[in-house]
């Protein structure tokens, strides 16, 4: 991990691994406020390699992801969502959801907990040449962006990165991006009061 100015950053290959808490797969951790038992939010990135359970997470909002693979089908308590790449779908982390794939896929989950954050999570496509995306400082909060596949770099009021496949920068200043790619932006904000 380097720090510069308020940006952190961290490597694809220095990134843990952790088992689900309920011991049915992996996932990667990304970047964490708090504790790993009590956090106020958590980014990580989790490889799904068969249909199954979501572990529970009660008084967490959770936003998830699909970034690779076909799609996954969620059951949530009367309702049933379709993810496709790219798209976000937020929902509530302490009820039920059964998991169904056809084949392996990769999804990132943005995790708040109720009361003390919020959240927001986008999937930013970058074209080379293209004039740079300015990612807003998000006032007292937090900004996660993690490469999901290409070449990013990172600049701010000075060069800070470039980053590859994997890559994580945890800012809390105002950012450009620039490059060819795709980059999940998430923006967590201390819930109204805190």
């Amino acid at each position: 991990m380097s720090t510069e100015t308020s940006t952190m950053i961290t490597r694809a290959a220095d990134l843990k691994q952790v088992p689900w808490r309920n011991g049915q797969g992996m996932t990667t951790e990304i970047a964490l406020g708090g504790s790993p038992d009590d956090f106020t939010w958590r980014v990580s990135l989790a490889e799904v390699a068969q249909s199954g359970d979501f572990s529970a997470f009660p008084g967490i909002d959770r936003i998830i992801v699909l970034i690779e693979g076909p799609s996954m089908r969620l059951q949530l308590p009367g309702h049933t969502q379709v993810l496709r790449t790219d798209e976000p779908f937020a929902f509530d982390g302490g009820v039920p959801v059964q998991c169904t794939v056809d084949q392996p896929t990769r999804d990132l989950n943005v995790m708040t907990r109720r009361g003390a954050a919020r959240a927001t999570l986008d999937v930013l496509v970058l074209v080379a040449g293209a004039p740079p995306v300015v990612v807003p400082g998000p006032g007292p909060g937090t900004v996660v962006l993690v490469v999901l596949d290409g070449t990013v770099e990172l600049t701010g009021d000075a060069p800070l990165a470039t980053l590859a496949t994997g890559d994580v920068a945890v800012s809390r200043e105002r950012v450009l991006l620039a490059g060819s790619g795709r980059v999940a932006v998430a923006r967590i904000v201390p819930a109204p009061g805190r």
